[in-house]
């Protein structure tokens, strides 16, 4: 479960900034973050998958 929590605390934080109207109303503004979310994530389970969390 510890592995998908950033994932998940991610995903609602940009759904609070869409939902609070916190992004640009243009379609290329929401784009524009929406693409740096996902990369964001993409780079996150890059570092789990080479440095993956201790397992006790």
């Amino acid at each position: 479960m510890l592995y998908w929590l950033p994932r998940v605390c991610v995903l609602a934080f940009a759904g609070l900034l869409i939902g609070f109207g916190f992004i640009p109303n243009t379609a290329v503004g929401v784009a524009h973050t929406l693409l740096i979310i996902v990369l964001g994530l993409g780079l996150l389970s890059l570092t789990l998958h080479v440095f993956p969390p201790e397992r006790h």
